[in-house]
């Protein structure tokens, strides 16, 4: 299986260690399981804890990001989660912009929304007059969020 871009993998896993431990907890793994999209399939309880076996291979109860990379490039088909996916999903009209009106929606359907992910969109919104951001810009706003959680 061809390997995921590893920079990018750390930037999600940042998003999805909610709580900045290091570490992803069976509640953040089944959040980054969970679609952005409301309409996307669940995923059952039994298959996060699979996940959260096959991925924890020191048994400590939580994924390290060493253990998610090697999990991801191991076991999951490039495209399947990552910044794009997660991207797609929010652009609902498919325009390759994420409008303001679009992440409010999602906001308002998906009520358990990564809090960093709506945090980044949130003061990428409050700093753009245009109402509408890139995939790149998400990016990049997703780097500046790692960037600062690896200086404090």
């Amino acid at each position: 299986m061809a390997s995921h871009d590893n920079h990018e993998l750390k930037l999600l896993f940042t998003l999805f260690d909610v709580d900045n431990s290091g570490t992803l907890t069976i509640d953040e793994l089944k959040q980054l399981l969970q679609s952005p999209d409301p309409s996307g399939p669940p995923v059952s309880e039994e298959q996060i804890t699979e996940y959260l076996k096959l991925a924890d291979t020191d048994n400590s109860g939580d994924i390290s990001l060493n253990e998610f990379v090697a999990f991801i490039n191991s076991h999951v088909p490039q495209g399947t989660y990552g910044l794009k996916s997660i991207f797609q999903a929010i652009d609902k009209n498919g325009d390759e912009y994420v409008e303001k009106d679009e992440f409010e929606q999602m906001k308002e359907i998906k009520n358990d929304l990564n809090p960093i992910l709506i945090k980044i969109f949130d003061k990428k919104f409050q700093n753009d007059t245009t109402g509408k951001i890139t995939y790149e810009q998400f990016v990049d706003d997703v780097n500046e969020y790692y960037n600062g959680l690896n200086k404090n």
